[in-house]
């Protein structure tokens, strides 16, 4: 829809594909464009694409710029500022405060003073960082190739300063451990979110709501711009001879022809949909068997009580980030507890027993909530699943370009070839390339 809203204004009349959900990152609407001329999963368990709260960050600032020109309505009550904090072996939480004072001045003095990481690993890291800017030089091979784990032992990081802070952080960023992320992804995002100077908060998390009504806000105003929505139904197989697509086969027999497709398709669906030699004849299509899939697993818990602030905790004790926040829209006060575990295994699903005897008490106490806090009724404890892709060594080298070798064919999605990992920030940037790239191809072919 995002690729939709930029491509109205050019003068393409598009028909969005809206299908049945299907397990898989990719359950968004497909996009087909006509130039003129310029399961039932039970209760408990659901599989789907936002099972956890979104986490947004100041510098998002095409995503942050697309509210503003929505005009997102009550964008206060689906989002949240809150601080970083790290849990300890103690069960007490240590917080990154944002820079103030003296800290604005170089972000340096701001590591200097972040209790988190042990004396020593600041004094390691601060002299690391300091020679590298003293004297930058190329690589022999892009940072992208090389683990963060490799950099952080450089930098003399402690193991204690790997599993307390360095590792939480990676997995909340890169959805993956040190010894297996993207160098040069980690090196990115550190520097946006430590070097950036906001005048507010830096980190936000968003209510499980804020997706929904985001996509209805884009919905409403595209239906206003005349963009048409083809009932929901289920893509059979592109149909394309060796020069362009020809046209999109329907579950129920139908043919959706356009002058031109756009695809926001996880890599593993849009690979089963391709013609069969289409991966083997292009590179391009067989790197996206390289995008491997992982899966994470929320557990929620709604309190009918208020916490006195929105919090996002790293490394809780048994979550890879446990978030609470207010619910928006409801009767009374009410708070959601997320917990969140990513997990290379595709079922990673929790027992009954494990909620009950680990999960719920692990959240009462990091939250300080006593039995005598939450109703004479336990408030129900539900798990989901989600799907996701994250950041390993080697990622940019497999992330495509909107354009493919299918001339009328192009790609959207925050798995593209964006600056950062997949989020929300690169799915807003992916759009915003995919548009770009179909005007310019419109407007060579059109001479």
């Amino acid at each position: 829809m995002l690729t939709a809203y930029r491509l109205i204004h050019y003068g393409f009349r598009i028909t969005i594909l809206e299908t049945h959900s299907i397990p898989s990152p990719a359950t968004s609407p497909r996009l087909l464009s006509e130039s003129r001329e310029p399961e039932h999963p039970s209760p408990s368990y659901n599989l789907g694409t936002e099972a956890a709260p979104l986490i947004l960050h100041h510098f998002y600032q095409a995503t942050w710029a697309l509210f503003r020109e929505l005009t997102f309505e009550h964008a206060s009550q689906f989002i949240q500022p809150v601080d970083l904090e790290f849990g300890t072996s103690g069960g007490k939480t240590l917080r990154l405060s944002k820079a103030q004072g003296i800290s604005t001045l170089h972000p340096l003095i701001r590591l200097a003073g972040f209790g988190g990481l042990p004396r020593s690993d600041r004094w390691h890291l601060m002299n690391f960082l300091e020679k590298k800017w003293e004297k930058p030089h190329s690589p022999d091979h892009h940072p992208d190739t090389f683990t963060v784990d490799s950099w952080l032992i450089s930098a003399q990081q402690s193991d204690l300063a790997r599993q307390r802070i360095w590792n939480p952080l990676c997995r909340l960023l890169l959805g993956c451990d040190v010894t297996q992320a993207s160098l040069g992804y980690f090196q990115e995002v550190l520097s946006r979110f430590w070097l950036h100077k906001p005048k507010g908060p830096e980190t936000w998390i968003a209510s499980p709501d804020m997706h929904n009504h985001l996509q209805q806000t884009l919905r409403r105003v595209l239906l206003g711009k005349g963009v048409t929505f083809y009932p929901p139904n289920e893509i059979t197989f592109l149909q394309a001879n060796t020069e362009r697509i020809q046209a999109i086969a329907l579950a129920k027999g139908d043919r959706l022809k356009a002058d031109i497709y756009v695809s926001p398709l996880a890599p593993p669906e849009l690979l089963r949909l391709l013609p069969e030699r289409a991966p083997a004849r292009f590179s391009c299509f067989s790197h996206l068997s390289h995008l491997q899939e992982a899966s994470g697993t929320t557990v929620q818990l709604t309190l009918h009580d208020t916490l006195h602030s929105p919090r996002l905790i790293l490394n809780s004790g048994i979550f890879d980030w446990v978030t609470s926040q207010a619910v928006p829209n409801t009767d009374g006060a009410k708070t959601l507890i997320t917990g969140v575990n990513l997990s290379h295994s595709p079922s990673s699903r929790h027992t009954d027993q494990w909620l009950r005897e680990t999960a719920r008490p692990h959240i009462y106490k990091l939250f300080n909530i006593s039995p005598e806090q939450s109703p004479s009724c336990e408030p129900p404890i539900a798990q989901s699943a989600y799907r996701y892709i994250p950041c390993l060594a080697g990622f940019r080298t497999f992330r495509p370009l909107p354009n493919t070798p299918i001339p009328n064919l192009f790609l959207a999605g925050p798995w593209t070839a964006t600056p950062l990992p997949p989020s929300l920030e690169s799915s807003v940037l992916s759009a915003y390339a995919c548009a770009r790239a179909v005007t310019e191809w419109v407007q060579t072919s059109s001479h």
